[in-house]
């Protein structure tokens, strides 16, 4: 009797919470945890809050649910992660299955022996390989690596690489040594000038950079990148946790077929479960017999059993999907603002992009923001990176430009009316350099 009462109690409690609202859900959450979630991405002020669902519920394919039971065209891929789409039923087997032998264990799995052939087989540069769990452990690795090897301590970055101190001393500076900033010098994108002018200095361990973030490269700065390393004695980085996996097969490398000595992979690598890799040339990866990487879950075993399946599959995938259908989306995305007379910068390549309005405006950002609240009334969830899976399609594509339509069709009616009819609080920028 003890026990069903109980049972019921624990009914009427669930029951209690469903039926809370997502803004006096939010409210609990931020009061148990900072900023309410453990990805800055996905605060509520990174969207239009009021408009956007707080808390998503479950996902399918390319489409995700709130908690409500609304559906949406989902351009987020989970931050990047998902390459498949969401609750791919042959990856949900190979972790049910892995599930029935256990997690994690106090020795190693084969399943590592496994998945480091395959990344071996299908990343141009990687001729070893160590597991982690998110991106930031691989470049911090990667920049280990090349301290090491070189016995020198400066790196040269341009881009996102990550939370770790050496990265973010460059974003923000809260709890980081102040005399980290001596030892990262950022260098422009698509320059090589200003990369050299670093690497005169005679000090430089490491170039790290992402092979594409937004920007395309030009046709000679990848190859002039590798070309400089090689002269000055610098070890190549690729930061391709975003763009491997989802650019080819064997990521931007194989894509603009450039060579890095070390790349950092992760996101799509496991559709959705957490790992991470730093992969590379022999000679650089086996710095790793003194460089100190170790962690507790870098083989946990439903995540490597994930990942196996993950690539598995993306073998017989022909990419040109990604790219027909991100094309697709930019072609109509310009188009459609075009017709409106509104200037936008839809900035990226197929599988990744970034809109915005030009600067030319007063209030581009509000207007961005007006443009996101009317794409998620149309069941489409829009982001500052918008990603191209596997599991969209031409349906979604043409959805999503329909909608829109209609969306800047309302930005340009309100382009000195934004706060009037937004309807919701404005997005605030989280990656930022120090002021």
């Amino acid at each position: 009797m003890n026990k069903e009462i109980e049972n019921m109690k624990r009914q009427l409690e669930q029951q209690v919470f469903n039926n809370h609202s997502d803004d006096v859900l939010w409210q609990n959450a931020l009061q148990l945890m900072p900023r309410g979630t453990q990805t800055m991405s996905k605060c509520p002020d990174q969207f239009v809050d009021g408009i956007y669902p707080k808390f998503i519920h479950r996902a399918n394919g390319a489409h995700i649910f709130d908690r409500h039971g609304n559906e949406y065209i989902d351009y987020l891929c989970g931050l990047g992660p998902i390459i498949l789409g969401y609750n791919n039923k042959t990856i949900n087997n190979a972790i049910k299955s892995q599930l029935e032998y256990g997690i994690t264990f106090s020795l190693p799995s084969v399943l590592e022996l496994e998945l480091a052939k395959l990344v071996c087989k299908v990343i141009p540069c990687a001729e070893q390989v160590r597991f982690a769990k998110n991106g930031s452990d691989a470049t911090l690795a990667a920049v280990r690596i090349a301290r090491s090897y070189t016995k020198k301590e400066h790196i040269a970055k341009c881009g996102y690489h990550g939370w770790g101190d050496w990265h973010a001393i460059t974003l923000r500076e809260y709890g980081v040594p102040s005399v980290l900033k001596n030892y990262v010098h950022e260098f422009e994108y698509n320059n090589l000038d200003s990369l050299e002018k670093l690497l005169k200095r005679g000090d430089i361990a490491g170039i790290i950079l992402e092979p594409q973030a937004l920007t395309k490269p030009a046709s000679e700065f990848l190859p002039g990148v590798r070309n400089l390393c090689d002269k000055y004695n610098a070890v190549l980085i690729f930061d391709e946790v975003v763009t491997g996996f989802r650019w080819a097969l064997g990521g931007a490398q194989q894509f603009y077929n450039v060579t890095p000595d070390l790349a950092c992979i992760g996101k799509a690598m496991g559709n959705g479960m957490p790992i991470s890799a730093i992969c590379g040339k022999k000679q650089y990866m086996q710095e790793l017999n003194h460089v100190f990487f170790s962690m507790t879950f870098g083989g946990e075993c439903l995540s490597l059993a994930a990942s196996i399946s993950t690539i598995t599959q993306l073998q017989s995938k022909d990419y040109n999907h990604i790219w027909e259908l991100g094309t697709l989306l930019e072609d109509g995305i310009n188009a459609v603002a075009q017709k409106h007379g509104l200037k936008i910068n839809f900035t990226g390549s197929a599988p990744r992009h970034n809109l915005t309005f030009t600067e030319e405006y007063k209030d581009a950002a509000g207007m961005k923001d007006l443009f996101f609240r009317e794409m998620c009334l149309q069941n489409i969830l829009w982001s500052n990176v918008i990603y191209i899976q596997f599991a969209h399609t031409h349906e979604d594509i043409a959805k999503t430009i329909v909608a829109a339509d209609k969306a800047f069709k309302f930005v340009a009616e309100n382009v000195d009316n934004v706060d009037s009819v937004l309807g919701g609080k404005r997005s605030v920028a989280i990656f930022r350099k120090n002021s």
